[in-house]
């Protein structure tokens, strides 16, 4: 145990050009979700994500693209450009980029005179699925791993999504989340009625995919606590009570027809979205859209209620934060520190 309380964590390595990051601590080679799909309809979209400006949009066939929010010629905004065709038009010269970046047409120079390679804008590979458009942050391949989002939520569900910005580093954010002591306190008047501060365990596993996580909280009625090999066995065979998929989808499993799921995006160095989701299986059109709205309310008090002390922590990047003091309760926030410490280093 006091080895596991006292690991330190690492610093980022410095990654490649296209995963320059601009001082933010962010896991190289990862899928990120960036924006809901019903975001980027048919004009540009600028945005800030990742600590950098990017401009998406999408192609006559609907397909997403992502670039630097920049035009290599002078700097102009591409994200107050138009889309013509397939290809992304500057607004101050009417240079021409197509879907990989590459410019190919410069209006003053002609059709006749070749396009300088040199003139393209940095790009970025997307892929859009589970309603989210993703950004892959880092080196270019051939293939790509599997998106993390989770298996269980793909079929015969329906949802809403909210959307909540928080001024907040995204590590305190997620580990938020990941935290099971707190509900007796932050939300004693909500989810956590009752008093039961009392939390036996957590077990939690954790390796370079995530971290699961099964817990039990109760009044503290003097209860000695179960052995993590006990904790081990109750776990066999259940789902766990929340998960977290690197680098930052969450999910809370709250009956087998509920789940609130959160994708956590880092807009820069002390911002993250939370794109909030409250999953179930209401099939009734009216009932399911007023099921929907009312539970989406419900996550954005309970959601306030963390803001409120979350805001507050420092430092703002928990991985700074060699002064904290851990219980054995924080044992998921710890397994999160460890393997984020790791993909960090790219090990």
């Amino acid at each position: 145990m006091e080895e596991l309380f006292n690991k330190s964590v690492f610093p980022l390595r410095t990654g490649c050009r296209l995963a320059d990051n601009r001082g933010m601590q962010l896991a190289q080679d990862q899928w990120y979700p960036v924006l809901d799909s019903v975001e980027l309809k048919k004009q540009p979209l600028g945005a800030q994500r990742l600590g950098r400006r990017l401009v998406f949009w999408r192609t006559a066939d609907g397909k997403p693209h992502a670039h630097q929010d920049r035009c290599p010629h002078l700097g102009t905004a591409l994200s107050a450009g138009s889309i013509h065709g397939d290809r992304l038009v500057c607004p101050f010269h009417g240079f021409a980029f197509d879907g990989n970046g590459r410019c190919g047409h410069i209006p003053a120079n002609g059709c006749a005179r070749k396009v300088p390679k040199a003139m393209a804008v940095d790009s970025f590979p997307l892929a859009e699925a589970h309603g989210f458009i993703w950004l892959w942050l880092g080196q270019a391949r051939e293939s790509y791993p599997p998106l993390p989002f989770f298996e269980q939520l793909q079929q015969g569900w329906q949802y809403r999504t909210e959307i909540v910005d928080w001024p907040v580093h995204y590590t305190r954010a997620i580990e938020n989340q990941l935290d099971v002591a707190h509900l007796a306190f932050v939300h004693r008047s909500t989810i956590g009625r009752g008093g039961r501060s009392f939390v036996d365990g957590p077990y939690v596993e954790a390796d370079a995919q995530g971290i699961r996580v099964w817990t039990s909280n109760a009044p503290d009625q003097g209860q000695e606590h179960r052995s993590q090999a006990e904790l081990a066995q109750a776990a066999q065979g259940r789902e766990p009570s929340l998960q977290l998929l690197f680098p930052g989808t969450w999910l809370l499993n709250i009956t087998p027809g509920l789940r609130n799921f959160i994708a956590f995006v880092p807009i820069n160095e002390h911002t993250v979205r939370y794109y909030l989701r409250f999953y179930h299986r209401v099939r009734v059109p009216g009932l399911a859209w007023l099921f929907g709205r009312l539970m989406g309310w419900s996550n954005r008090i309970v959601l306030n209620q963390d803001r409120r002390v979350v805001v507050t922590q420092t430092p703002a990047n928990s991985l700074d934060a060699m002064d904290d003091r851990f219980i054995e309760a924080d044992r998921a926030i710890i397994a999160y520190r460890k393997q984020l410490a790791r993909l960090l280093q790219n090990k």
